[in-house]
């Protein structure tokens, strides 16, 4: 009876090493594989900053393209327009940009050109991350609208703000859709 207790001691310490050693063992597995999938992390953030850098950049050249407009007196004629529209082309998706030109949405800088006899001109453009999905990027910007008399002094300051919804396509980032207040505009356009 004394070997059996001793026995079945020596069994259930023996037990409790081996459960104890694999608990063990298992705890350290997780902790090793914690900072590999750490390190894998910061790359895919960096990658996710590097894509929403490119999108903002590509955002600030459109703003620029869009609103940036020399007085002229043949400002709404069909070159105009055609010239306009073939600037603004490479920085939409090939769907925003028909649905832009077919609704006369790309020649509405040139109507508050053409109405406000000025030139226009963004400035203090800021843009930030409102939501990022794999290949697609909304940002949030904000930028004031310069009206320049021929002098090319300031006569009005018109802020502006809405979101840009940005799409990678084959690598570049077109936009797919802008969102702001047109009534901005109406003012600048519409005869009292």
């Amino acid at each position: 009876m004394r070997q059996f207790r001793w026995m079945l001691g020596t069994i259930f310490l023996a037990l409790a090493l081996i459960t104890g050693c694999n608990q063990s063992a298992s705890n350290t597995g997780l902790e090793s594989a914690a900072p590999a999938n750490e390190s894998s992390n910061p790359s895919n953030e960096v990658k996710a900053a590097a894509e929403v850098n490119d999108a903002v950049k590509a955002a600030e050249a459109y703003k620029k393209v869009e609103y940036e407009i020399k007085a002229s007196e043949d400002i709404l004629s069909a070159e105009s327009v055609h010239k306009r529209n073939e600037a603004i082309k490479p920085y939409l998706t090939e769907h925003f940009y028909e649905k832009a030109s077919s609704t006369r949405y790309t020649i509405l800088p040139l109507k508050v050109a053409d109405k406000q006899k000025v030139s226009l001109k963004p400035v203090d453009l800021q843009c930030d991350l409102r939501e990022k999905k794999e290949n697609i990027i909304l940002l949030n910007y904000k930028l004031n609208l310069l009206f320049l008399d021929q002098e090319g002094k300031e006569t009005k300051r018109i802020p502006i703000d809405g979101i840009l919804t940005l799409f990678n396509v084959d690598g570049h980032w077109l936009i797919q859709g802008d969102t702001f207040d047109v009534n901005t505009f109406k003012d600048f356009i519409v005869e009292k």
